[in-house]
């Protein structure tokens, strides 16, 4: 988790810039966790502008990873537009955005709230795929691999329901 130390940010930042705020193990580990490959031998600046390369190029990747009450968290950053932070209560176990530095969070330990913001990249990224995704989950809650996946949608298709 990619934390903040002021709710004064901006939702300009690049993922690359938030990425090179992890160590190259961690990067690495994002994208090995969701099922892609990057090398361990690239120098540090080289991971994360290649990790925000394949989370940006192919969102699907992390769409399909998160549950149905984060799919609707995204929509609500898509919805919120630029600079907007969405406010969740602390919880023990982070978000996966988190995890997968997808948003800067502001801890508030008074009031015990997080105050997320997600770059306008990644919004812009994931808007076009956040209904179809939150449908998915809906219509199929276990997680599939990604042969599955196209095989569902390829039912889809068959039975005269092609999603839009």
């Amino acid at each position: 988790m990619v934390t903040i130390s002021h709710t004064g940010f901006t939702s300009n930042i690049s993922l690359e810039a938030i990425l090179r705020v992890k160590t190259k193990e961690k990067i690495v580990g994002i994208i090995t966790k969701l099922g892609a490959y990057i090398s361990p031998n690239l120098k540090k600046d080289e991971t994360a502008r290649r990790a925000a390369a394949i989370l940006l190029d192919d969102p699907q990747l992390v769409l399909d990873d998160l549950n149905k009450d984060e799919l609707k968290l995204v929509k609500e950053f898509v919805d919120a537009g630029p600079n907007a932070y969405i406010t969740r209560k602390m919880r023990k176990i982070p978000y996966k955005l988190q995890k997968y530095a997808l948003v800067l969070t502001y801890e508030d330990f008074d009031a015990l709230l997080w105050q997320m913001l997600m770059p306008d990249a990644v919004r812009l990224s994931f808007a076009p795929y956040i209904d179809e995704a939150i449908a998915f989950k809906e219509k199929h809650p276990r997680k599939l691999t990604r042969k599955e996946r196209l095989l569902a949608e390829w039912m889809d298709y068959l039975q005269g329901e092609p999603e839009e």
